[in-house]
């Protein structure tokens, strides 16, 4: 690989097709994409992201988020639930939220597209969001 970032729907979809690529070229144990981080966010509102290991998506929701992840799973047949746990707060401000596990059998665009998706219908992020690789 040699861009570690996208900020256009067509090039985040093929960022995360060529890491999830390069993850499984290199048998690394998974791969991180995350969004920027933006100049309002605070240690307590860290960036959303996505991993990625052995055709499982991982990523943590709040209640919001996984209602909007259950409508967006509704579009994308080759995408389900596997597991889900509660996570709890580290902190008393802190809400709980739900770590998912989403068992993806789908090609690798497939996969980039899923992942786009589930950054701006679940996380709310705007069209023009920069995604980067930041683990491979």
């Amino acid at each position: 690989m040699t861009r570690f970032d996208a900020d256009t729907e067509a090039a985040r979809i093929e960022l995360v097709a060529d890491t999830v690529a390069a993850h499984r070229d290199r048998d690394s144990q998974f791969c991180t994409l995350e969004a920027a981080a933006d100049a309002s966010d605070t240690p307590e509102s860290l960036p959303p992201w996505v991993q990625f290991a052995d055709g499982t998506l991982n990523l943590d929701c709040t209640d919001g988020e996984l209602e909007a992840l259950h409508t967006t799973l509704s579009r994308y047949g080759a995408f389900t639930i596997a597991d889900r746990t509660t996570v709890e707060p580290d902190t008393a401000e802190e809400s709980p939220g739900t770590n998912v596990r989403i068992d993806a059998r789908a090609d690798d665009d497939r996969v980039g597209q899923f992942v786009d998706t589930v950054f701006q219908a679940v996380y709310g992020l705007p069209t023009d969001f920069e995604l980067w690789a930041v683990e491979i």
